[in-house]
Parts: C-alpha cells; structure tokens; sequence
C-alpha cells in the first residue's frame, strides 16, 4: 500500500496530537528553567542553558514562549500557582486550629524541598530587590502568604490550642527558619544538607517548638 492508498488520520486527531505534543514540549522547557532557577539568580541564567537542559534547540523555547521574560514569567506563574494552592489547601483544612498549624509548616515546608527555586528566588531578590514586575508579584505573593500563616496562629492563639504569643513576630520568624534550612539543601560545600535530613531536621524543630506552644491543661 503506497502513502496514497493509506488511510488518512482525521484532522481532528493530527491536532490533538500536535496539542499535546506542544505541551510536553512546553513542560520540559519549563522544568529546565525552574531546575536552572534553583541554582542561580534569573539574570544568570541563558535561554541556550535552558534549551540544552530541555533538550531542545533554542528556536524551540523563543517559538514557545517568546523571549526569556517571557519564559522566566511562566516558570513562575506555574511556582506560584503551585505555592498558591498548597498553602491555601493547608489553611482551609478542615480540622484543629492546632492541626491546622501545624499543617501549614509541614505543607510550607513540602514546597520548598519540592520547588527548591521558590528557596533560590526568596534569596535573591531578598538580597538584591527585586527587579522585575515578576520578582516584585514573587514578593507580593508571599507576602500575602506568610499574612495568612500568621492568621492560622492567631486562630490556635484564640482557640486556646497554644499560648499566647506574638502571631505576627511567630510567622516571620518560622516563615525565616524554613526558608533558611531548605537554603541548606541548595549549598555545594560543606554545609549542604540532603533534602531528607533537612525535613527530618525541621520535623525535630516542630515537635519541640509545639511542646513549648501547646498549653497545658487546666488543673482538675
């Protein structure tokens, strides 16, 4: 049978599959710039760094997204999308005040080991400034964040669940402590962590700092 005499797939299909094909491509690209994210600051990075991490050409990622802003801005519209609604899951969990705390640094936590690029792009513009309308939404975003974390210990503060404490000086400080140790999993010298020991290490931290928080019961 010559290609004339074959059947022809139905144009419906053909676009399908041309969709899909776009969007794995697209996904690879965007892993490359996040994985490249996690290890130096944006302006470091180059798009032929990304297509060959991809293993694609760089035609590719201009076709795809346009130029690097545009690239750098859908790496992280996907981070904070994901960041969005991991901790926002976390703070409508249906459970304790107590629960719920603690569930947000084991969510918060998660994250940062997962998309060790949220840990790169909190350093650098927490260093620098930020220098972009992306940079400046990162900050924006997480302000907004740690606002909500800081509700959730109000809310156990009011419960009764722990002692009073400060909500807001609490959230800053622990929002500081997790990006600070997951910071340890990104070094290359000698101070670096294994990822698994950085959550085995935050994990420790948490049921000793709850041991100090949760209030004691009332004497009978």
């Amino acid at each position: 049978m010559n290609d004339a005499q074959k059947p022809k797939e139905p144009a419906g299909d053909a676009a399908a599959r041309g969709t899909r094909r776009r969007e794995r491509t697209r996904a690879r690209v965007l892993d490359a710039a996040e994985q490249l994210l996690s290890q130096h600051a944006p302006e470091e990075i180059r798009i032929e760094d990304v297509a060959a991490l991809a293993g694609i050409s760089p035609a590719s990622v201009y076709v795809h997204f346009g130029t690097k802003d545009g690239l750098m801005a859908a790496v992280t519209e996907r981070v904070l999308t994901v960041a969005t609604e991991t901790l926002r899951s976390a703070y409508a969990a249906q459970t304790t005040p107590l629960e719920r705390f603690a569930g947000v640094g084991s969510a918060y936590l998660k994250l940062l080991l997962e998309h060790p690029t949220v840990v790169k792009y909190l350093m650098v513009t927490g260093e620098r400034g930020p220098r972009s309308a992306v940079e400046d939404l990162v900050v924006e975003r997480f302000s907004e964040l740690r606002g909500e974390f800081e509700q959730s210990i109000r809310d156990a503060v009011d419960s009764g669940a722990i002692r009073k404490v400060d909500p807001e000086l609490l959230s800053y400080f622990l929002f500081g402590s997790w990006n600070g140790v997951a910071a340890l999993a990104l070094r290359r010298d000698a101070l670096a962590v294994e990822p698994e020991r950085v959550e085995l290490a935050v994990i420790e931290a948490g049921l000793v700092l709850l041991e100090g928080l949760i209030q004691a019961p009332p004497p009978a």
